[in-house]
């Protein structure tokens, strides 16, 4: 159990690190220099709270903490829905308002999840709420495949 939880938050930390829109107008980052936009920014914060809520979540007594994670999550989750994932531009032309379209479906999977998990903290059900996170991990992993830019193999 300790290994799925450790191979989930490394999974979502590695999928939602590299969600940044692009932005035509900006320069590419210098070598060396972090590019930083507000999407990304937003997804650092997502999932600084969601690490967080996954090492307290089997424990009832936090449950109004994470309630205070969750909220975060959600806030965040709902903010991105603005943005485009940087692979956007990286798509053929003609594909990328389907790909934008589907990015923001994904989101709104992850807002309905993150509204399940949190009637399960506010039940005081954890054990319901260790499923509901095991989803949103399988969720985010195969979202992220999808509309997470490749690493450039080195």
């Amino acid at each position: 159990m300790k290994n799925r939880l450790l191979i989930a938050t490394a999974v979502l930390a590695l999928v939602c690190s590299p969600l940044v829109g692009a932005e035509a107008a900006k320069p590419a980052a210098a070598k060396g220099e972090e590019k930083h936009s507000e999407l990304g920014d937003r997804m650092e914060k997502l999932n600084g709270a969601w690490r967080r809520l996954k090492r307290q979540a089997a424990d009832a007594t936090k449950n109004e903490g994470s309630l205070a994670l969750v909220a975060t999550i959600k806030k965040e989750a709902e903010a991105s829905l603005a943005f485009k994932p940087e692979y956007t531009a990286d798509q053929p032309a003609a594909n990328q308002a389907k790909f934008v379209e589907a990015y923001k479906t994904e989101m709104k999977k992850m807002i309905e999840l993150v509204g399940k998990l949190e009637a399960a903290f506010k039940a005081g059900k954890n054990d319901e709420a260790a499923k509901v996170i095991a989803e949103l991990d399988a969720q985010q992993k195969s979202s992220h495949k999808e509309f997470r830019k490749p690493k450039p193999k080195q």
